[in-house]
């Protein structure tokens, strides 16, 4: 029987942080509900579904479509992805190379990913995660943290 690594451990938990619930959404008054993931959210609304994977944000705050607290929320969000992306490359790099000397730089680089991702709750749906533009419930983002 093959033994696992030591240093594919960090690994795994990172790729396994991709496939968790960042956050569960609702827009307005049930306007729309949606799921966020790390690289992408899914929206449900009255107008239809949409998947919108996390470099869209940025292609919508640099058109002026999304501008104000909502654009500084989703900007929080593009560096929280690419925070958990670099950890996962650091992670890949540690496992390949058989060197820890990286290991607490992708855990840093996990935990401002959370940190982020929280933020980002915070900007668009105020401290409580509920306000006039609707609620959040970050279900992920201790988990992400944990994992850091």
């Amino acid at each position: 029987m093959r033994k696992i690594s030591p240093l594919a451990v960090p690994f795994i938990l990172q790729c396994i942080l991709f496939l968790i619930p960042i956050n569960i959404f609702v827009i307005g008054n049930g306007l729309a509900t949606g799921v966020q993931w790390g690289l992408f959210r899914y929206l449900q609304s009255d107008l239809g579904n949409s998947f919108i994977l996390f470099f869209r944000d940025i292609n919508y705050i640099a058109s002026g479509a999304i501008t104000g607290r909502s654009a500084l929320a989703y900007g929080f969000n593009v560096a929280a992805s690419l925070s958990l992306l670099l950890a996962l490359c650091i992670l890949l790099y540690v496992y390949l190379k058989k060197s820890a000397v990286y290991l607490k730089v992708a855990a840093l680089f996990t935990i401002a990913g959370g940190c982020l991702f929280l933020l980002s709750d915070m900007c668009l749906y105020g401290i409580l995660f509920h306000g006039s533009s609707g609620f959040t419930i970050p279900v992920g983002v201790p988990v992400i943290l944990v994992c850091g």
